[in-house]
């Protein structure tokens, strides 16, 4: 090799290193070194050098990768801003050749143990495409690859954004990483699935997990690892290896593309990976359960782990504040412009004295709540003065990060099973509850008091999620007089009374919220939600809650912000339907949402398996069974909206001591009921109430 292609093979390696990954370049420029000759060998051009570190212009290597690749111009302009643009059909099939072609040779030299094993073969396209970037970006120094500038936006440059980071488990509990940190490789389970290289997508990947399992759960979160796995882990990826949840075991930087593995015995699906760590390092909290989870949004995790590797100090305060700052430089302002660097060290600072005058902590708080009270303590106080014209928008604007903030903890996982243990609904009637807020989005559950509706909101919410994550549930109650102001935005006197200042209403939060995590579901469940003026509440979005408008922009009444919601925010609402001071639904709300009638459950096998399960079951039977032929006679005279629902005898407390809760139901909870239904026949509601009476009086 000549001295020129030495140097410019350095050059590449370097460039390498800081665009696209710390040994991306020594991995590829091996094969960019006799990359000619290999191409002739295989059958696949005999026109190109065999060094391809002799071409030393854009201009002249250009005309080699698009003969090659046959890719277009305008392709060329997304590959050199970073974008992952598809091949065509022609050289996916040219790029299959080589990696077969490139297997075959290592074999028939004794460097690989079967020509089917792909395992470690970089991809001719990617490798193409490093070295187009590098001789594009050496002619035009005063450009900067983008994904390299993505790198000052997380903790001050600490992670690189142009990787994606992994932590994964190598087996349960860790079970293969000796074998697998021995062997040089990453693992996953699966094997049923065969070489994922046939699969067109995700759907058909869970479509045979889904027939494999058969157990009638969609299989979001394993399709979603495979698929992640297949696609999205790519040379220069960094991967944290954990043992349960609260421990690593290792880091490695993954070195080769997908391939299935049929010589093992299983985890058949693999990446080859140099792990560069190994020891036992452990969390200070749990990360996800999931088998491969993708951390690229928790840049101050991804610091603390390696932190923990390297043995460095930990500077909590430090990092939190970094995390902060780097969220200030992406808040755009009502006029769309930038906080400026001036504005955001301000507020740091004014937050930094608040913590220190006031003895409180603020970075690091994750109760919204307590910031809210600090906020008001130090607006009272007249003798702090210092930072008083920022520090009530500081704090505000920390709330607001908070709430952004995705959560790395693992959440306990909800499946259909626990579902029906707890919520009295037999498994049909759960799968079409399901299925219509899946496809209207928009849900309200209609009953009588007492049939669980809001506890059937929780839990169907936890259903969608797959897991008891109340951080993506929020629930709220309108009233007679709740307005537009009080949900979406609106004029408030400021907490130091001086004047008014614009609010978002918690729709609004909390559809940005949902908006920022676009693939987990979020739910805003609204209680009593026939007792507010719904298009009034709702306004000009009440348009957008529609299915087929998820995603299209308003302005607001107050701001003129652009706004709207995402595809991911389902709607439940609660109707108490034997409410006698509610007006008719007005034919706007009707057409927007789907309604599901919630019955009394007194004949649900579950529900009389947790009643045979307290104490004194024969005297609560008997009292529900008074209850159903009282049932019977308000359906006939007040209307089915009416009736006495189950969950008045579902609590702890009849675990405790049923009989004195029995008695407690009765008298104060269901007999006044009666009384209200009844307001005119006081006599009919007397002999129902000495009817119940006597089921635990015994008369």
């Amino acid at each position: 090799m000549s001295d020129s292609m030495e140097v410019r093979k350095q050059q590449y390696k370097d460039w390498a290193k800081d665009n696209l990954g710390e040994k991306t370049g020594i991995w590829y420029a091996p094969y960019l070194e006799k990359l000619g000759s290999l191409l002739n060998r295989f059958g696949l051009g005999s026109s190109y050098f065999e060094n391809f570190f002799y071409y030393k212009t854009f201009d002249e290597f250009q005309e080699v990768y698009q003969k090659i690749t046959g890719d277009t111009d305008s392709s060329l302009s997304e590959i050199l801003k970073g974008k992952r643009k598809n091949y065509t059909k022609e050289f996916v099939e040219i790029n299959e050749t080589f990696k077969q072609q490139y297997a075959k040779m290592e074999y028939e030299n004794g460097t690989r143990s079967q020509p089917t094993n792909y395992g470690g073969i970089a991809q001719l396209g990617t490798i193409l495409r490093s070295y187009l970037k590098f001789l594009f970006y050496a002619e035009n120094p005063e450009k900067t690859y983008p994904k390299k500038e993505q790198k000052t936006s997380s903790l001050d440059g600490q992670v690189d954004d142009s990787v994606n980071y992994w932590v994964y488990a190598p087996g349960d509990d860790a079970r293969l990483w000796e074998e697998f940190y021995s062997s040089g490789v990453m693992g996953l389970g699966w094997d049923f699935l065969g070489d994922l290289e046939q699969y067109e997508n995700r759907t058909d990947v869970e479509k045979v997990i889904s027939e494999q399992r058969n157990d009638d759960k969609r299989p979001t979160n394993d399709s979603k690892a495979v698929w992640d796995f297949y696609k999205e882990i790519k040379p220069g990826d960094i991967v944290y290896a954990k043992a349960g949840v609260k421990r690593i075991v290792g880091r490695g930087v993954v070195t080769g593309d997908y391939y299935f593995d049929n010589g093992v015995s299983e985890y058949k699906h693999r990446h080859t990976i140099d792990w560069t760590s190994k020891g036992s390092w452990d969390l200070r909290e749990q990360v996800a359960q999931k088998t491969l989870t993708n951390f690229n949004d928790y840049p101050d995790f991804i610091v603390y782990m390696d932190q923990l590797i390297n043995g460095e100090p930990i500077d909590e305060k430090t990092h939190l504040i970094n995390e902060f700052r780097v969220w200030l430089s992406q808040q755009v302002k009502q006029n769309g412009e930038l906080l400026n660097d001036k504005t955001i060290t301000q507020k740091i600072s004014s937050l930094k004295d608040i913590e220190k005058e006031f003895n409180v902590l603020i970075f690091g708080e994750t109760d919204t709540e307590a910031l809210k009270n600090i906020k008001e303590t130090v607006l009272n106080d007249d003798s702090y003065d210092r930072y008083k014209g920022v520090s009530g928008s500081s704090i505000d604007y920390y709330v607001r990060y908070v709430e952004s903030r995705p959560s790395a903890v693992e959440n306990e996982s909800y499946s259909k099973e626990d579902f029906l243990s707890e919520v009295f609904i037999n498994k049909d009637e759960l799968g079409k509850l399901q299925s219509v807020l899946q496809n209207k989005k928009n849900l309200i559950l209609k009953g009588a008091p007492g049939v669980g509706k809001t506890f059937i909101a929780d839990r169907l919410a936890y259903l969608m999620m797959e897991e008891k994550d109340d951080s993506r549930i929020q629930m709220i109650q309108f009233h007679q007089s709740y307005s537009y102001e009080d949900f979406i935005e609106g004029y408030r006197p400021k907490a130091d009374g001086e004047g008014f200042e614009l609010k978002q209403g918690p729709f609004v939060k909390f559809a940005r919220k949902a908006s920022r995590d676009p693939e987990r579901e979020y739910f805003f469940i609204i209680d009593e939600v026939n007792r507010g003026n719904m298009s009034k509440i709702f306004g000009e979005l009440m348009m957008l809650i529609e299915t087929d408008k998820r995603g299209k922009s308003v302005n607001l009444l107050y701001s003129n912000e652009k706004f709207s919601v995402p595809s991911n925010l389902y709607i439940i609402g609660m109707m108490n339907t034997a409410d006698r001071s509610l007006a008719l639904l007005d034919y706007a709300l009707r057409r927007r949402f789907s309604f599901y009638d919630i019955a009394p459950a007194f004949e649900n096998s579950t529900f009389l398996d947790y009643i045979n399960s307290i104490g004194s079951p024969v005297k609560v039977q008997k009292t529900i069974d008074t209850i159903k032929s009282l049932n019977k006679t308000i359906t006939e005279e007040l209307g089915k909206g009416f009736q006495i629902g189950h969950s008045y005898f579902v609590s702890d407390t009849f675990t405790v001591d049923a009989e004195s809760r029995l008695v407690e139901v009765i008298e104060y909870e269901i007999i006044p009921q009666l009384y209200e239904y009844w307001f005119d026949d006081e006599e009919k509601a007397e002999v129902w109430a000495n009817k119940l009476r006597a089921t635990y009086y015994g008369e």
